[in-house]
């Protein structure tokens, strides 16, 4: 009975300890550009027109256990502006190993970010330390979302760890449309499962053969992509990974709507330092995505694309305080002459957590973005772009 007992104990489907939630309330004050948000193509999630109160986000997580082994998490989330009031953030099931194994496996199925982000890390995927994470992770929250499975083995020798995640997806076919017309952003916003992201004003080639909005998690082509990851933690203080993803979209399905496959590839670098008073975080990116057919001038749309930032936060009084560097661009390779998306250009951030309590914290963040954008001209707007974002998060988890 004490075996029996003990099995039951272990599965948790509706406690206080399986359901959390967070409240993001934003005061903002954002000059430049209007928003993409908006259908235009400033970087940032606040531009001309938004000021003063808004919500951020509102997010409920239920965290059911099976066992002691067998979990599920299931995000629902409401994003200001977005489609749908409430849709859903992730959805699926997990499976880690007992402790103590010298090889640990860890896997996982359904609605899902890859594993990139070295930012995103709080409740819901969010970012605790900052407002807006960088431009490499504000896309992967954008277009890297994958329903799919994913398996890890993680093993420690010598004192040293090491562990290796491999993935297959569907659903990730518009990978690249965001980051070809509107190119990088630097904003808080995630794809919603059921939603779809506006698009800047199309050029006059691919306004009949694009739609006005992408859909992140559109399956157009059947087919499965990749991704796979290695990570090694030399020491508690310092950590390395590796990670590569390929959609393996056929870049000519279209579907009803005409949104395409992209065919959309990327290299990410990542490192962590723990220092006694400092962490230092830094990512880097390098990629392509190509769509449509090739014609005289080449395909329809094909473009490489980089990306990096370093970042660093402090213990500092009450909270901790974050510095951050980004630099990006893209590269187009085809159609300049009637469509050009090539772009580069650097951001900064400041920003200071201030922890009121446990669980309940205000960031303070200024955003500073300076771009350099050819396409905005066909818009009547000067190619080079700055713009300011001052926000203060009140932010409550329960």
């Amino acid at each position: 009975m004490t075996g029996v007992g003990a099995a039951h104990a272990q599965a948790d489907f509706f406690s206080r300890d399986t359901i959390s939630g967070l409240v993001d309330l934003r005061l903002v004050a954002a000059g430049g550009e209007t928003s993409w948000v908006d259908g235009a193509v400033g970087k940032a999630r606040f531009g001309e027109g938004h000021q003063g109160l808004r919500l951020g986000e509102a997010a409920l997580v239920w965290n059911p256990r099976f066992s002691d082994t067998v979990s599920a998490v299931v995000v629902g989330e409401s994003q200001d502006g977005q489609r749908h009031l409430v849709d859903l953030g992730e959805g699926y099931l997990a499976y880690r190993s007992r402790p103590g194994a010298s090889l640990r496996l860890s896997a996982r199925a359904g609605v899902f970010y890859p594993p990139i982000s070295l930012e995103h890390d709080g409740l819901d995927w969010s970012v605790p330390d900052t407002i807006t994470p960088s431009a490499i992770n504000t896309w992967v929250a954008e277009e890297t979302k994958v329903v799919g499975v994913e398996a890890t083995i993680r093993r420690t020798i010598a004192g040293q760890s090491f562990s290796l995640t491999a993935g297959g997806f569907k659903n990730g076919d518009t990978s690249g449309t965001e980051l070809t017309f509107r190119g990088w952003a630097l904003h808080d916003l995630k794809s919603p499962v059921f939603g779809r992201f506006p698009l800047p004003p199309l050029s006059a080639k691919m306004a009949t053969r694009q739609a006005p909005s992408t859909t992140p998690l559109a399956e157009i082509d059947g087919r499965i992509g990749y991704y796979g990851r290695i990570e090694w933690r030399p020491s508690s203080r310092l950590a390395f990974d590796l990670f590569r993803y390929d959609n393996e979209g056929d870049r000519i399905s279209v579907d009803s709507r005409i949104e395409w496959s992209w065919e959309t590839r990327f290299w990410n670098l990542g490192m962590r330092l723990d220092l006694d008073a400092v962490a230092v975080k830094g990512q880097v990116m390098t990629g392509e995505t190509l769509m449509g057919y090739s014609n005289a001038l080449g395909l329809w749309a094909d473009m490489g694309f980089e990306a990096a930032y370093v970042s660093a936060t402090k213990a500092l009084g009450p909270g901790s305080a974050t510095v951050r560097y980004d630099h990006f661009s893209t590269t187009d390779r085809t159609n300049k002459a009637t469509d050009n998306n090539a772009e580069h250009g650097w951001s900064a951030l400041a920003a200071y957590r201030w922890d009121v309590r446990p669980n309940a914290q205000i960031v303070f963040e200024a955003l500073y973005i300076d771009s350099f954008r050819r396409d905005r001209a066909r818009l009547g707007l000067s190619p080079a772009q700055e713009q300011t974002v001052l926000q203060t998060a009140f932010r409550r988890q329960f």
